[in-house]
Order: C-alpha cells, then structure tokens, then sequence
C-alpha cells in the first residue's frame, strides 16, 4: 500500500472557514445531533445492525498549520461512528453515553477524505447496566490512520424523545444559497461571532482555527500543563453539554502543551465519567513519563462544581531524527 506524503503547510482560508461554519448552521436547523458534528459535516454513509460508516472531508476549517485534522475532529468522527455502530444495533430508539473511548494512532497523514468504518461487537456481560461495545479503523484514502474501540451506556430515553436523523450528505446540498448575518437567529449569531473571533486570533498566532473556535486555552506550568474550555452552542450537545470528541479535544490539547512541540500523539484513552456541564470546563494534564522515544501524560478535565469529567492517558511518540530537548 503506497505511503501518503507528510501535508503541506497551510494558511486558513478565511471565506472557506465561514462558509463551513454557516453551513454547519444551517444543517443544525433540522433535528438532529449537535452542531459540531453539522460544523464538520459528518455523513452517515451507512448505519445497519452490525456496522456504520461516518465520513468527513478535511478542510480550512478543521486542520491546524501543519495541514492535518486536528485530534478533536478526529475524534468526534470517532466517537459518532462508535456510537452508531451500536445505535444501528437497537430495535428501538435509546439513549447513549459514552462510557470510553480508545484510539491508537499509525502515524499516516490526517487528510482528505476520513472515513470511520465501525463494527458492532455485541454487549458487556453481566453488568448492572447495558454497554454496547464497538470498535473501529478510519482511513484516509491511501492510509489506516488510527484503529479505536468505545463502550457506551444504553439509556432509557425521556419522554417525548425521538431518535435525531443521522444521513449521508449530499454533495448537491452544498449548492444552496448560504445563509446571511441577517438571517441567524441570536444563538446562531454568537456562534458566528465565536468563529470570527477565532479565525482572527488563529491568523494573529499562526494557531489551530478549531483550537480557538473550541476556545482551548491552554498554559504550561511545572509538571505538565492546564487548559480551559469556553462552552456554548458552538462545542455542545442539544442540552448543553460539551460534546464527547470535544472534551477529549481539550485534555489532548493540555497533554500535548505539556510536552515540548516535536512530540506526537501515538495513542489516548479516555473514560468518561459525568457529562461536559458548566459554562467552561478545565484541563490539567500531568506527565507521568517521558523519556528519549516515548511520553505518556495524564489528564482530568472537570466541570461545574469541580465534578470529574473525564479522565485520559496519552502516549506520545518522538518522531525519527527529533533533537531532543528537556521541557
């Protein structure tokens, strides 16, 4: 299998960044999930008992400077279709929550088009609750870019709740007029403003555009780093809570802060333990080992109240021929 060449650098296109984002507004006008995953333009390309496809294409609007998907991109394509794979799986409509979510890295280049085939593997036995199991490759065109594998929390749904549609998108739909300031609603509104915002800031910095449309912020300190997180419509769910791919985004951001800059992500896992809920939402990431080839750092974000919400290990490779360097 033929080898993709590292990515070019790129400067973020300021047209095609808003453009995404209004579309992704648009898209978030029918029911559905969240406007993350309408942000993105996620497609359910194939939802069935034992398997889904979720697809997205790279962009402006979603790499960072060295041209690649950013790991929170990723990582809400890989938790929608783990998700999916099990929701295909259920006669009827339920509730999930993720419980954990695995993903280990090949190193291949994060561009084009991704694609996350996700199989059903059954359920966790003998357990006070029902987890539904799943596991994943997602591919570029050329290149196995990660393998993962997620658990999550079958839940009775609240009255009145009706299953969000989950369809492949057309690329014709792309052809409608956009939407204008003068049409979004006050919600919408500060979503745009939120992007505008961070575009300006990502083109002062030379930084990650969705780093700051997610509003990480993050900052070094003795044994590792923090990060905080902004919540709002642009980064929840339909009730308000930040979106799972999203919180893993914000504890990989603080590891990676930790770390001096030539380290790369190799594997994370996470466990879920309340959901994403507070105005901001924080990250403190600590490293346990780092040594001449590899590192490994542990995060805890939490939220309102100070409650856990998530918790992760992340294992960071040197790259071949990086001068090493003491943080």
């Amino acid at each position: 299998m033929p080898k993709s060449a590292p990515p070019a650098k790129q400067t973020p296109s300021p047209d095609a960044i808003l453009h995404q984002v209004l579309r992704g507004i648009e898209r978030n006008r029918q029911p559905g999930y969240h406007f993350p995953g309408n942000f993105l333009g996620l497609s359910f390309d194939e939802i069935e008992a034992d398997h889904a496809c979720v697809s997205m294409r790279d962009g402006a609007h979603c790499t960072g400077p060295d041209g690649q998907v950013e790991t929170s991109a990723l990582a809400i394509l890989a938790d929608m279709a783990l998700a999916s794979a099990v929701r295909g799986a259920l006669q009827h409509g339920m509730r999930l929550a993720t419980v954990s979510m695995q993903l280990q890295f090949t190193g291949a280049p994060r561009v084009g088009r991704l694609a996350a085939r996700a199989d059903f593997n059954g359920y966790f036995r003998n357990g006070a609750a029902q987890q539904g199991l799943s596991r994943l490759t997602l591919r570029s065109a050329q290149d196995d870019i990660c393998i993962g594998t997620g658990a999550f929390m079958v839940l009775e749904p609240p009255p009145g709740f009706k299953l969000p549609a989950m369809l492949a998108i057309k690329e014709s739909a792309s052809t409608t007029p956009l939407l204008t300031q003068a049409e979004l609603t006050a919600a919408e509104l500060r979503i745009y403003k939120q992007a505008q915002a961070a575009l300006a800031a990502s083109q002062a910095d030379g930084g990650a555009f969705l780093d700051r449309f997610w509003h990480f912020r993050t900052r070094k300190n003795r044994d590792g780093a923090s990060a905080t997180l902004k919540n709002g419509a642009h980064a929840g769910n339909r009730v308000g809570h930040v979106q799972g791919g999203i919180l893993l985004g914000l504890a990989e951001a603080a590891a990676r802060a930790a770390l001096p800059a030539h380290w790369v992500l190799s594997a994370i896992t996470a466990c879920y333990l309340s959901p994403g809920e507070g105005s901001s939402l924080s990250a403190r990431a600590k490293i346990v080992h780092q040594g001449k080839r590899t590192a490994v750092v542990h995060g805890v974000i939490s939220g309102a109240g100070r409650r856990r919400v998530l918790e992760t290990v992340a294992t960071y490779a040197a790259p071949a021929g990086a001068a090493q360097r003491k943080a």
